[in-house]
């Protein structure tokens, strides 16, 4: 049934973004300095998860990248440190990568070193930072450029000095979730290059779009489990059925996707929530630190404070891979569907033991 996959994955660009004309002319007015070799402008794109945010920053790039010599590096923020950010910069631009035993203020003099023309650095999920620093020392690198991208603007923003504030405040744009429409456009286009001829109606497009709610990556993954559903009980064509089955297919597939992108301070803190069934915060923090030594040993990263456990926990929130009750010491997390299990810590940890 499904004759290109790739056509339905996370990373597949397609040559035109539909519905997005108006973002991509904001995009390319705020990068139009770099087509002369001068320094481009800062911009900060917001909006609800799904909705292509990295999707339109990447297509924008190709294409400015196809008409000038500007180099771009898309550092995934989540879980890193300003030293971090830096050195993933670096990986992106030409030159050797620094060893990982590079102090900051050493990784940040090669930056400067480095960048002699313009450079557009795409911070996704920043609102995963722990601080601004790796942005401050970013937009004091001279022809460097800064895309950020995030959910939340206010609390962004609440979170910068003044001089951070005005660079971003020039091309600040949201994206909103498609019409019901404007996506089955999508999923129409996606239909075409990845389905044979007429094995999806329009009106099955136009069902998976309402009930995904004008999210474009829930819609392409609906389809996209549509089409597998009928491959497996071989249909000759996407059945009623198959789309009304597809929903909760999709949504387990997208956490799985969002669990396996998460750092490893995130998986852990889901797989004790997990296995916990259900752990009251206090519970939680406890189980944590029990297991801190032996989680964290051998492993590049060391474990993190109570305050930073709770940003990670609502990254969790975020992604629907973990529900949230009650307020403050009396919350309590629960995993959205226990059936999905973090890959890389299920060896590690063993289930709490039940008092009888």
């Amino acid at each position: 049934m499904i004759a290109d996959p790739a056509v339905f994955d996370d990373e597949h660009l397609p040559r035109r973004l539909l519905h997005r004309e108006a973002a991509v002319d904001h995009l390319s007015r705020a990068w139009e300095p770099a087509l002369g070799g001068d320094q481009a402008h800062d911009v900060l794109i917001h909006g609800p998860p799904g909705v292509g945010k990295t999707a339109l920053t990447r297509h924008c790039l190709k294409k400015l990248t196809g008409h000038a010599a500007v180099q771009t590096a898309h550092v995934r923020c989540l879980g890193k440190t300003s030293a971090g950010v830096v050195r993933s910069v670096l990986h992106d631009l030409p030159g050797s990568d620094p060893s990982v035993n590079v102090p900051r203020e050493d990784l940040c003099i090669q930056l400067q070193e480095r960048v002699t023309s313009p450079v557009i650095v795409v911070l996704d999920e920043a609102d995963g930072l722990p601080s601004t620093d790796a942005l401050d020392r970013l937009i004091d690198v001279d022809k460097l450029s800064v895309v950020v991208i995030c959910h939340d603007p206010d609390e962004w923003l609440s979170r910068l000095g003044g001089r951070l504030r005005r660079r971003l405040s020039f091309a600040e744009f949201g994206l909103d979730r498609y019409s019901v429409d404007e996506l089955a456009d999508i999923l129409e286009a996606r239909a075409n290059l990845g389905l044979p001829s007429e094995s999806v109606t329009r009106g099955q497009l136009e069902t998976i779009a309402d009930e995904v709610a004008g999210v474009a990556r829930n819609g392409i993954q609906a389809l996209r489990q549509a089409a597998l559903r009928a491959e497996e009980l071989q249909h000759d064509r996407i059945t009623g059925e198959d789309v009304s089955e597809s929903f909760e297919r999709a949504k387990r597939h997208i956490r799985e996707l969002n669990l396996d992108s998460l750092p490893f301070h995130h998986q852990l803190l889901y797989e004790l929530i997990r296995m916990g069934d259900g752990l009251e915060a206090g519970e939680l923090h406890n189980q944590y630190e029990d297991v801190a030594n032996e989680a964290y040993h051998g492993h590049e990263q060391t474990p993190i404070s109570e305050r930073a456990r709770r940003m990670k926990l609502s990254k969790l929130e975020s992604y629907e891979l973990i529900e949230v009750e009650g307020e403050n010491r009396h919350r309590t997390y629960k995993v959205c569907d226990r059936r999905i299990e973090s890959t890389v810590l299920t060896r590690l940890l063993k289930p709490p033991e039940k008092c009888n």
